[in-house]
């Protein structure tokens, strides 16, 4: 993979990344949530006497999404073989290897050590794993060698 191929994938992945976090956790969760600011949560909006106290701590909020977009696609390149008309399949494993690396084991010790609802729990776990398959489809349609090299193979 060239580096401008790898840098626009990264790029993808972690718009894609930050929009299904905002989307999931903003509006889907956002209700769920609501009951834990100011005790588990921070509360991440800034009002009209101005920001809080934490809210300059938003900004780990996309460093940790382009984090996990970089070692997203540089894993994937490195696991896994492209294969001409493989790519889907490909990123759905790659999706759930992901997934199971990655929230599965943090959503599980939060649940075990804080006081959130085991509901709460499936519905987190769920949707990261749709969001999981997504990037992994994406990582992998994008990773795609050009038509002329697997020619070559």
């Amino acid at each position: 993979m060239s580096t401008k191929r790898f840098v626009g994938t990264v790029v993808i992945v972690f718009v894609v990344a930050q929009v299904f976090a905002i989307v999931i956790h903003g509006f889907i969760l956002g209700p769920d949530y609501r009951p834990f600011y100011g005790t588990l949560l921070r509360p991440m909006q800034v009002g009209p006497e101005g920001a809080t106290a934490s809210a300059w701590m938003i900004v780990f909020l996309p460093l940790s999404h382009l984090a996990m977009a970089f070692a997203f696609v540089a894993l994937y390149s490195r696991w896994v073989r492209p294969a001409p008309g493989e790519e889907i399949p490909q990123g759905l494993r790659f999706g759930v290897l992901a997934w199971l690396f990655g929230p599965v084991p943090m959503y599980l010790l939060w649940f075990a050590e804080q006081p959130w609802p085991f509901s709460l729990t499936i519905k987190q776990l769920g949707l990261e794993l749709f969001t999981m398959l997504v990037l992994g489809t994406f990582t992998a349609i994008l990773y795609r060698p050009p038509a002329e090299a697997s020619h070559q193979l």
